[in-house]
């Protein structure tokens, strides 16, 4: 009896020196998913924001416009010759600006997401090494403690 002692608390230091790697590794793997999560969740909103902003500013240029005409026809000017290229390099103008704004949010987006999956990855791979460093711990530490008794 008195030599199974030292055998349980062998196994019992070992167990827990693989409880502990586990328990490490599932803690950084829970984290990294934490911060995927959030990176997507950023992603979503820049999209939703440069969507709004260029909603926003196409209303605004719909307006500048639709006031443009309306100065021309209070000025007795139709809209042909310069008041209409005046207007044409307007409208231009108007949406090389709203498809900066669209694409800088899907930019940011694109960028956010890449950042999340690289999280994920990294999440994968924190837990797969936490394991093998789980394995590890338990071969070195059956090693030692069986060199104290001769096992090997």
């Amino acid at each position: 009896m008195a030599a199974a002692i030292p055998v349980i608390l062998g196994v019992v230091s070992v167990a827990s020196t693989v409880y502990s790697a586990v328990s490490s590794s599932q803690a950084e793997t829970r984290a990294e998913h934490q911060v995927e999560r959030q990176q997507i969740r950023a992603a979503d909103q820049a999209r939703k924001i440069a969507a709004q902003k260029a909603s926003d500013e196409e209303k605004r240029h719909r307006a500048i416009l639709g006031t443009q005409e309306a100065r021309y026809g209070a000025s007795g000017l139709t809209m042909e010759g310069s008041p209409l290229l005046v207007q044409m390099e307007s409208l231009k103008e108007s949406e090389e600006q709203l498809r900066r704004i669209r694409e800088g949010g899907e930019i940011e987006y694109t960028t956010a997401k890449e950042l999340a999956q690289a999280a994920g990855k990294r999440a994968g791979e924190a837990q797969a090494s936490g394991y093998v460093g789980a394995i590890g711990s338990a071969a070195t530490g059956t090693y030692k403690y069986g060199r104290q008794f001769d096992w090997w």
